[in-house]
């Protein structure tokens, strides 16, 4: 841990001495910064792109942040305690090493964060989203990859922010620690390092983040049951069945088969068969692991059948991606 970032995060700022009194909201930027004419406080990107290129800041504790909205892509990062949000009317609570990401226009609320939660907020631009950028991350197939397409394309019929769980793994917190170290503490070159660790962090979250269908789709439904499955599907693709679900949950097999297919759409089968094939994707496009060895890695018992949902899916047999 970085002892002098960490201090500084916990010092109390003036303002939050304020809120830390009043237990209310106090505005923290310019009103020349604010949009009034909207019915939704919105926050407009004159103030915190003047001279640069990413805006970074500590967001500040002891009271709650109202509803607003902005013009602008903005990064969450939950440096330590849990936050709670409200985002684009769906409640949701993020905890140490969690990353949100939300798009233009996107509507959230925070609340009241204690002495013990540190949350930062990384602002930045759908123009410093390269093109190179988007190419790197299109071989995964990830959720981070069609939303930052969706962002720089201006879909608006896309999922509007992105949750990313903290693995255990540490590679996103140590980008992210990096990059605010050069922003609080700058010296020689930290513009230029800052601007460079921007792909490099979307990378990493691609990379070490749970982010395919939990992430991309838990913010769209309210069963407990259907986000619980979601999360098994995302962490062990590779050895769970419907039957194994079901007794996990104490749940009939076949209502559990009806309900995930009611809430999202998809069957169960379906829902494992895209994490599975896009886990092989990315295994066979970016290592020369041998396919019948990812075949097996990641749940397919059947090569055949996996040859046959490959190319439904990507159009073209494995050994094409290499």
């Amino acid at each position: 841990m970085n002892n002098k970032l960490n201090e500084f995060l916990y010092h109390e700022t003036p303002l939050e001495k304020i809120q830390k009194k009043s237990h209310q909201f106090t505005m923290d930027i310019p009103k020349n910064s604010l949009d009034e004419t909207q019915t939704t406080l919105r926050l407009t990107d004159n103030y915190f792109f003047a001279n640069k290129e990413i805006f970074i800041s500590k967001h500040n504790r002891f009271a709650p942040y109202p509803l607003h909205t902005h013009q602008f892509l903005e990064l969450n990062y939950v440096y330590a305690g849990t936050c709670k949000q409200i985002v684009n009317g769906v409640p949701t609570t993020l905890k140490s090493g969690d990353v949100i990401l939300l798009d233009v226009g996107s509507k959230h609320a925070v609340s009241t964060l204690g002495e013990d939660d540190i949350l930062i907020n990384i602002l930045f631009r759908t123009k410093d989203i390269h093109i190179d950028l988007l190419n790197k991350l299109k071989n995964s197939r990830s959720a981070l990859f069609s939303f930052l397409l969706s962002v720089s394309t201006g879909d608006l019929n896309h999922v509007r922010s992105l949750i990313f769980r903290n693995t255990g793994k540490n590679g996103v917190s140590s980008v992210i620690e990096t990059i605010m170290s050069e922003y609080f503490f700058p010296s020689e070159y930290s513009n230029e390092l800052i601007s460079s660790y921007l792909p490099i962090l979307f990378l990493t979250l691609a990379r070490d983040y749970q982010n395919s269908l939990m992430d991309s789709e838990m913010l769209q439904f309210s069963e407990p049951i259907v986000l619980q499955v979601l999360n098994e599907i995302d962490h062990h693709y590779d050895t769970i069945t419907l039957d194994s679900m079901a007794k996990q949950l104490n749940y009939n097999k076949n209502y559990l088969s009806n309900l995930i297919k009611d809430k999202t759409g998809h069957t169960f089968t379906e829902l494992l068969n895209k994490q599975r094939l896009g886990r092989a994707h990315l295994l066979i496009t970016s290592t020369r692991i041998p396919v019948s060895r990812i075949i097996t890695e990641v749940g397919f018992s059947n090569k055949n059948y996996f040859y046959k949902k490959y190319k439904e899916t990507y159009h073209h047999l494995p050994t094409e991606d290499r």
